[in-house]
Formats: structure tokens, C-alpha cells, sequence
């Protein structure tokens, strides 16, 4: 089923993603350019007027050129950590895993304890369904962030998070958390994240799931409520709320919500099929005939589903 699986709920890529602002260039006359190629190939700029200029690039979004000045840097420097991560971060930008994973790979190399790179390289492994390498960078991503916040600081538990902090590696690690059901443990981490995140929808869905998981449902629906006044439009919410109103009998809530991110078939089919995994035959039946009579070419699982809860029903002689 596309969108009521456990898998597709929590394996979410609550990612914070790296992008940059689309800005346009101005243009000058061939005459101009010409010379101006020939004044910069005669000047020799240093690594913090490379890393100045590749900046200045990210900023009027050509991250290709961005990239030749950090590699610029790095010819004057090749220790330069950061200047790593920043290529790693671009070529994500530019959808380029391989690369990107490449240059967080040198980060570590140069420095095994440089949070940016583990949190890159840990999210990486779990986007490859890696989870125990993912696990393990990420665990170790957010022990060095929790020594780096400490400060002297003797409070136990985890402390709240500041700017510099891998937000994105804290809420994988706490998703990776509910999967191993350490699900105090996650949410800890989910509220510590609620405080600072600009994405509040996923971090109010990934909080409700895990409620869902332990069928705390009032508590689970109070956070996917939240989720969509942060994000009215973020579907995933809609889905999670939808699947509440399923398990609780709320049909007519639960079609409303799916056939704002489906067909009205879909939403009949998935929901039938959600019924007949939880052992609800009668009303799985209906729904399932009733996504058959609104798509009679196209819901062909429909019919399969349906061959199901009908011998199920044979079965227990209902």
C-alpha cells in the first residue's frame, strides 16, 4: 500500500535541506567580459579570497562556480576541513550524492570528529538504507554535539540545542530511535528540537508518530493538528491524521483527509486495505468494493485486496 505502509510513515527524510537563493546576473557586453577574463587570469587570489569569492557565488546561485573557488582554497590549503564540507554541502545541492559524500569522506579523514561531516555522512547511509552505519554516525553526530553544549555544564539528560547544532541528525537519530521503540529517548529529542526547528510541521508529525506507534492516539492527533496550523499543506500530517481517524472509526474524517493528497479510489483502497491488515474484515470489504466501483480499470488491487477479506471472511464463517 503507497501510503498507509509503517515503512513509508516513519522512514521520513525529515532532512533539512541545503539550498540557496535564485538570483540574476547581469550581463555586459562581450568586449567587457573579455577583458575581464584576462584581468582575473592574471590575478592570483589567496585561500580566504578564493573561500570569499565561492561565498559570493553560493550567494548569486552558481554553485558550479562556487565549487571551483573552494577547490581554489584547497590548493592552498588542503587541511581546510570546512572548505570540504562546503563542497560536500554543494553537491548535495546540485543532487549529486556520490560527490558530496566524497568530500564529507575527506572532512573525516582530516578531522574524525567534525560534527557537520558525521551528520552529512549519517544521514547519507540511512538515505542508502544503511541503517546500523547510519545509526552509528549519527549516535556519535549527536554525543559530540551534547559534549560540545556542555560546557562545564553538570545537568543530566540531553541539553537544548543552539544554531550551531546538526538539527537534521537529531531528528533522524530520534526517527532511528522510535524504530528501536526507545521511544521516551526520541521524543526527548523531538521537543529539545521543537524549540529551535524552522520546520516545525515534521518535527510535530515525527512527534505524533511516535504516539501512534504506542497507540497514544489523542496525543498522536494533538501533534498532527499541530503539524498542519504550522504547515496546512504538508501531506504526510494529513496522511498520519487520516490513519488516526481510521483506527478510531472516523471514516468520514479519514476519506476527507486522503483525497487531498489522492484519488477518491485511493483513498477507499487504502483505507480497505489498512482495515484488512488490522483484522476488520466487514469494513474492509466495503471500502475496498466501494474503490472498485469508483475505478473499475485502473483499481485492480483493489479486486485483490477484496479476494482477500472475502476468504478471510470464508475462513472465520462470517
Amino acid at each position: 500500500m503507497k501510503y498507509l505502509s509503517d515503512k513509508y510513515l516513519i522512514i521520513i527524510f525529515l532532512l533539512l535541506s541545503f539550498s540557496f537563493a535564485s538570483v540574476g546576473c547581469t550581463s555586459t557586453n562581450s568586449l567587457e567580459q573579455t577583458n575581464a577574463k584576462k584581468d582575473s587570469a592574471n590575478v592570483v587570489l589567496s585561500k580566504q579570497q578564493n573561500i570569499a569569492q565561492a561565498k559570493r557565488e553560493e550567494l548569486n546561485n552558481n554553485p558550479e562556480k562556487a565549487i571551483f573557488y573552494y577547490i581554489q582554497a584547497l590548493e592552498l590549503d588542503k587541511n581546510d576541513v570546512d572548505v570540504f564540507c562546503q563542497i560536500g554541502k554543494i553537491q548535495n545541492s546540485l543532487n549529486s550524492p556520490e560527490l558530496a559524500i566524497r568530500a564529507f569522506k575527506q572532512a573525516l579523514t582530516l578531522n574524525p570528529d567534525h560534527i557537520p561531516a558525521l551528520a552529512a555522512v549519517g544521514i547519507y547511509y540511512l538515505e542508502q538504507r544503511n541503517i546500523n552505519k547510519a545509526r552509528t554516525l549519527l549516535e556519535r553526530t549527536v554525543n559530540l554535539d551534547q559534549n560540545r553544549l556542555q560546557k562545564g555544564n553538570i545537568e543530566k539528560g540531553l541539553l537544548e540545542l543552539d544554531q550551531d547544532s546538526p538539527l537534521s541528525a537529531y531528528n533522524v537519530y530520534a526517527v532511528l530511535n522510535d524504530l528501536d521503540s526507545q521511544h521516551e529517548y526520541a521524543r526527548e529529542i523531538f521537543k529539545l528540537l521543537l524549540t529551535i526547528s524552522d520546520d516545525l510541521s515534521l518535527i510535530h508529525t515525527n512527534l505524533g508518530y511516535s504516539y501512534y506507534l504506542t497507540h497514544h492516539y489523542v496525543l498522536a492527533e494533538k501533534h498532527y493538528k499541530e503539524a498542519l496550523n504550522a504547515n496546512p499543506a504538508f501531506e504526510r500530517a494529513k496522511l498520519n491524521l487520516g490513519l488516526i481517524y481510521v483506527r478510531t472509526g472516523q471514516y468520514n474524517k479519514s476519506i476527507q483527509l486522503f483525497k487531498q493528497v489522492m484519488t477518491t479510489a485511493e483513498a477507499y483502497n487504502d483505507i480497505g486495505y489498512f482495515l484488512l491488515l488490522d483484522g476488520r474484515y466487514q469494513e474492509a470489504k466495503y471500502f475496498l468494493q466501494h474503490a472498485i466501483d469508483l475505478s473499475l480499470t485502473y483499481y485492480k488491487k483493489s479486486h485483490i485486496n477484496l479476494e482477500n477479506v472475502q476468504l478471510y471472511l470464508h475462513e472465520i464463517k462470517i
